[in-house]
This record gives structure tokens, C-alpha cells and sequence, in this order.
């Protein structure tokens, strides 16, 4: 779908009363009566930060060990149903948000988004990544528990509040027979989980987090910073980028983005004159994003071109240009990669434009932060962009790069425009000292190794790149390494990976990959943001309780190699992802 909403919609809708967050649920949670074998039982948890409902699912038979799930990422404001389908955002499947209503959203297009749906996440409390994993595991005997955040966004202190609130609420008989718990979650819920572990370590006893945004917010906003900009200078001028004083200005930078992705396929050329595909591509691997997509492998290519290829008419050395004449797409592994970088900006870009609305609204009440100053909390005042681009990202896609009749020489034109304004406060996005601070100071994990440690992310994640696994996994062995213990070190990095030879499949003569056959090739392994198979999530969860009871360093490795025998899971033991992109690293 193409859309065409342009920044002249913010005016109709910035008097709108936007509900940012949902309702408090009033009551606490108090000891009280165990919850029954085979039953679920609710509550509501009361905190400092507001009221947090959880649950609790205790097996038939219980084995004593309850996991504590602490749930992924959920935007705060209300989401226009233009961007939340499963093609962009995917909320209005996900049933922990509730469709509302905001009459100004029903304008048409430019002043509105057609529509007056909108859809706004709830509080709800999970237990598990979905029904039929939680199914399994409390047919293993585990107690299930979670609870909902007091507000939703980047709400890593209620996360925190909620966890550790639940975790007393256990301990004060709510199930019983508890002989330890193990915290657990997605994203966030990974962030969430690994603070959890390293403030509690005498009430937890392991902790798995999956895909995990573990070195913090401010890394993860740069990242979509860089992609941002990289937009600004070489795609959309009018983004607003950062400092977002109403959500009206967030969701039009949304809107600019989505449109321009929607016609990439017809607009080749951005307005001011750049290889639209191109640009997105450099802006995607200054970040630090994948070049592969749940569609587009970033290898495998058109059938036609081979049968164009034996085509005496034609030939091999004309096949590219002829297929690509008719239409015909992907035509290069680098054409497939800069498409999969259209795909995966898309996902970075939601986050990173509303997500940041919502962490410098938090700012800005933390640090009380007025209105006429900027709660931008990333500066790349100085960052020179052309030392994020890897030499061996510019080995790889350098002729990608440069493969357009648009512009002679694009990456180094790109490049330019893009550090012709370093040191330029005017024209970059300086940091408020305080929005630093603020946002700083929010729970987030440390690397301190305190507990046994499973960790498990996509190789290919367009949020929440694998090398924040890395890094964690990382700092966990350095912090084990100075604490000079003689007690075994209990952590493991996991990383699932897609079929080797390729997922991008066609219809027969089909001009363009086929999504579902694509998708359904590609197995739901390896690639995409928190996307993992039932049989990879079940194992995490042996994995840990292996680690957990590993006495020795040969119990350890034990636990390894049984999850290496998971499909999906790279067993390379060797394996250690990019290094996460720092743009103000000196």
C-alpha cells in the first residue's frame, strides 16, 4: 500500500486528545491465598510508579520453579490503523492493544490517516512468548507468572517495578512450593529481565533474556538516529528527527517515512536528487541493520535471469539488465539487500521516531526539562558518518552502492553530503546534558554476572541488533573474569540462523519474491525482530535449567551442546556477531 500523508495532517490533529497511556487499576496485591494446582489466578500489583496487573498459571503437578516473564516493548500512544496492519507495525493482530477511536484521524489524506481506529496498547500481563509455549511449559511443570507495566513506551523502571513486586508477591505465598525463580522476556522484556537478575541475585536464580535491547537506550536511539539522519540529508529534508514536542510531530515523521518506503519501487530518486535505494542502504549499514529480510535472503536472485542467461538473443552478460528491464526483481544479491534495507528500516524507523517521543517525554518530566529547550538525548554533532561505514561493508556492498545511472559515484556523494555538516550544532542534533542524564539514569543492566545466564537473539534483527547479545555476553565474561570466583562461569550467547542456501522463493514467473513463500521457506528462524521458533524458546528455557543445575564446567558444555542440536541455533561455539555501531566512540 502507497501512502501519500504529508506533515499538513499535524495541524488537524494536534489539538486531538490523545490518550498516552491507559487507565490505573486500582487495588494491591497482597498475600493471600496460594493459587491452586492447575489454576490462573490475577491481581493487580501497587507501586511507586503506578498499578500493574500480573498473572499466575500454576501446573497440575508443579516442579517447583517459576518463570518470571517481563513482556517486550509497546508503543505508548495511540497507533493510526494506516500503520498498524501486519505490513508495518502489527499491532492490530496483537491482542495486548485495544482498538480506540480519535475522530481527527478519520480526515483523508494529507490532514489524516482515512481512518479514525486506532490502536492503543493496554497493560495486559503475559506469561510467555505465546499460548502454545506457555502450554508446553506448564506441561513440564513450571509455574508461569507476569504482570502488566503501571505505562507502556520505554518503560523499562515499571518493568522493573512490576518484576520485582511480583517476585515478593510469590515469595509471600502466593504459589506453593516454590524453590526458585528464574526471570525471562523479549526486547524490553530482556532489558527488563537481565536488571531484574543483576539487582536480585538472591531471589532469582537464572535469567534468559531473548533478543534483548542490553546495552541500553541510549545505543539503541543512536542507531535509529543514524538512520534518520541519513534519511534527512539524503531522502526527506523535512524529518524532524529528534526533540519531538508533540506526538502530532512523531507520527508525521512516521508518515514521511512510510510513504517514501511505499513508493520506492516507482520514485527511484528521493526529492533532492539521491539513488533512493541507495541512500536507505547506506543509512541502514551506518546503523548497523541486517541486509536480510523475512523475504529478501540477500543472495538468491530472480529464476529469469538464468533463463534469460541461456537465451542466445540475450546471453549472461546482458541477462541482469534485460530481466530488470521487464521488471523483473531482485536482479543481484546487492539488489536483494537493498531491498531487505527498505523492509528493515521500516521496523528501525517505528521505533525510532515514536519510541524516541516517548523516552524524551520522560526527560523531560525526569530532568523537568521546559518546552523551549530540546530533550534530545543523542548527539551526533561531531560524528563522522563515513567511519561507520565498515571496510568490509564497503567491500561487500561498494558496487551496490554505486550501481545507478542516477548519480556517478553515489556512495562517496553520499557520504559527503552527510559529513558536510560535521561540527555544525545548526545542522545536527546536539544533546541536552540533562535528557542524557535522565535517560542514563533508567534501569538498564550493567553486565555485572551474577546468576547463571542464557542468552538468545535472531542474527538478523532490524531492532535490537545480535551484537547487544554480544556485548552483554561480553561484559558478563569480564565481570567474572575480575571477580576472580572459583565457581564455574554459568552464561552462553545463542544466536538462531535461516536456511544457509536461502528463503527467497517466486511464483512461477512472478516479477517479485512471493511473501508467504518466502516467510514459510524461511522457517521463523534467524531473521526479523524477537522471531523464534517454538521448539528454539522451549529449548532456551532447558537450556537455563540445565545451566542452573551445571555443577562442573563439563556440565556446562553438556548444556551447550544440547542446544546446539536445535534447529535453527548456530552451533558454532566460536561465532560472535558485529560489533554494535558507536557513532561518538573515540
Amino acid at each position: 500500500m502507497t501512502h501519500t500523508w504529508t506533515r499538513r495532517f499535524v495541524a488537524a490533529i494536534a489539538s486531538s486528545s490523545l490518550v498516552l497511556a491507559v487507565a490505573p487499576i486500582a487495588g494491591t496485591a497482597q498475600a493471600a491465598d496460594a493459587c491452586a494446582p492447575g489454576a490462573t489466578c490475577t491481581g493487580n500489583l501497587e507501586g511507586s510508579l503506578g498499578v500493574s496487573p500480573f498473572e499466575i498459571r500454576v501446573p497440575a503437578k508443579f516442579n517447583g520453579t517459576v518463570l518470571l516473564y517481563s513482556h517486550g516493548y509497546r508503543f505508548s500512544g495511540p497507533i493510526p490503523a494506516a500503520f498498524a496492519g501486519p505490513a508495518a507495525l502489527g499491532v492490530s493482530t496483537n491482542p495486548v492493544y485495544a482498538a480506540a477511536s480519535i475522530p481527527a484521524f478519520a480526515a483523508a489524506p494529507p490532514l489524516g490517516f482515512g481512518s479514525a481506529v486506532v490502536y492503543q496498547a493496554t497493560n495486559k500481563p503475559e506469561v510467555a512468548p505465546n499460548d502454545a509455549v506457555a502450554a508446553n511449559l506448564l506441561a513440564q511443570g513450571y509455574a508461569l507468572a507476569g504482570a502488566g507495566y503501571a505505562s507502556q513506551g520505554w518503560a523499562a523502571a515499571e518493568g522493573v517495578e512490576a518484576g520485582e513486586g511480583l517476585i515478593r508477591h510469590i515469595n509471600s505465598g502466593a504459589i506453593k512450593g516454590v524453590k526458585g525463580i528464574r526471570a525471562w522476556g523479549p526486547s524490553l522484556g530482556g532489558l527488563v529481565s537481565a536488571t531484574l537478575a543483576e539487582r536480585n541475585p538472591g531471589k532469582i536464580q537464572g535469567v534468559l533474556p531473548i533478543c534483548g535491547a542490553l546495552a541500553g537506550p541510549e545505543q539503541a536511539f543512536s542507531a535509529a538516529m543514524t538512520v534518520l539522519y541519513s534519511w534527512k540529508t539524503l531522502v526527506a529534508p523535512t524529518l524532524r528527527v529528534a526533540n519531538y514536542q508533540s506526538y502530532p510531530q512523531a507520527l508525521g515523521d512516521l508518515a514521511t517515512v512510510f510513504t517514501v518506503l511505499g513508493g520506492a519501487a516507482t520514485t527511484p530518486v528521493t526529492p533532492v536528487g539521491y539513488p533512493l535505494a541507495q541512500a536507505n542502504l547506506l543509512g541502514g549499514l551506518m546503523a548497523g541493520l541486517p541486509t536480510k529480510s523475512s523475504v529478501y535472503d540477500g543472495i538468491t536472485v530472480n529464476p529469469i535471469i538464468s533463463v534469460l542467461a541461456a537465451n542466445p538473443a540475450i546471453g549472461p552478460v546482458a541477462a541482469n539488465g534485460a530481466a530488470s528491464a521487464q521488471g523483473y526483481s531482485p536482479v543481484s544479491a546487492g539488489a536483494s539487500s537493498a531491498v531487505a534495507m527498505l523492509q528493515n528500516v521500516g521496523t528501525a524507523a517505528a521505533l525510532g521516531i515514536l519510541g524516541r517521543y516517548d523516552l524524551e517525554q520522560r526527560a523531560r518530566k525526569i530532568a523537568s526539562i521546559p518546552a523551549t529547550d530540546s530533550a534530545n538525548f543523542n548527539d551526533n554533532v561531531n560524528v563522522v558518518y563515513n567511519n561507520l561505514l565498515s571496510p568490509e561493508q564497503r567491500g561487500e556492498f561498494a558496487d551496490t552502492l554505486n550501481a545507478t545511472t542516477v548519480m556517478p559515484n553515489a556512495l562517496n556523494a553520499m557520504v559527503a553530503a552527510m559529513d558536510a555538516s560535521v561540527g555544525d550544532a545548526s545542522k545536527r542534533y546536539a544533546a541536552n546534558p540533562a535528557a542524557v542524564a535522565a535517560i542514563r539514569a533508567l534501569p538498564a543492566p550493567k553486565g555485572t554476572y551474577k546468576v547463571p545466564t542464557v542468552l538468545m537473539t535472531t542474527t538478523y534483527d532490524p531492532a535490537v541488533p545480535d551484537g547487544n547479545t554480544g556485548y552483554y555476553y561480553d561484559s558478563l565474561k569480564a565481570s567474572y573474569a575480575k571477580s576472580k570466583s572459583k565457581a564455574p562461569f554459568k552464561a552462553a550467547a545463542y544466536y538462531t540462523v535461516p536456511p544457509v542456501d536461502g528463503w527467497t522463493k517466486f511464483e512461477p514467473g512472478g516479477k517479485a519474491p512471493s511473501t508467504p513463500l518466502s516467510i514459510a521457506a524461511l522457517g521463523g528462524s534467524g531473521v526479523g525482530h524477537c522471531v523464534f521458533t517454538g521448539e528454539q524458546l522451549i529449548g532456551s528455557v532447558a537450556t537455563l535449567d540445565r545451566m542452573v543445575k551445571a555443577k562442573t564446567a563439563k556440565g556446562i558444555k553438556v548444556a551447550n551442546r544440547a542446544f546446539w542440536q536445535v534447529p535453527g541455533i548456530n552451533g558454532d561455539g566460536g561465532y560472535t556477531p558485529d560489533p554494535l555501531k558507536r557513532p561518538n566512540a573515540k
